[in-house]
């Protein structure tokens, strides 16, 4: 059976086991602070069409979730509060590398693995901000 995102810019439930192979267990006002600060520094700019606008937007928007659900799980695997000061410019940087792409017409099943792709990459940018912050001082 092929698995097929909703029309939705917003993930269900249904949308986020698609991409997120574990359960997450993050609360919806972290998910919305997330998204807030990764969307704050941030600047659309699409060079298209007003219908490749709206869609180019609306899929932007579900790899911004998809990644910021990633950092968050990140977040929650390295026992690392997501907020401290230290922390939030990442949601800052994930929403302008992203955001920064462009996209062409993109089939379903290639938008499910982009943003299996955007999950992990979130999870990633948490793993090297630890590395970064705490891990490479204590050895060296």
């Amino acid at each position: 059976m092929q698995k097929k995102l909703s029309e939705n810019p917003n993930f269900n439930r249904k949308d986020i086991t698609i991409f997120a192979n574990d359960p997450i267990s993050i609360s919806r006002s972290d998910f919305t602070t997330a998204v807030r600060l990764t969307l704050s520094s941030t600047n659309i700019n699409f060079k298209t069409s007003e219908r490749s606008l709206k869609n180019n937007r609306k899929f932007s928007k579900q790899i911004i979730f998809a990644s910021v659900l990633g950092a968050l799980k990140g977040f929650e695997e390295r026992d690392l509060k997501p907020f401290h000061v230290n922390h939030k410019p990442i949601f800052a940087e994930i929403g302008s590398e992203i955001l920064n792409t462009e996209f062409n017409s993109i089939s379903n099943e290639d938008k499910i693995e982009i943003l299996k792709n955007a999950f992990d990459y979130g999870i990633r940018k948490v793993y090297h901000l630890e590395w970064k912050l705490y891990t490479s001082k204590e050895l060296y």
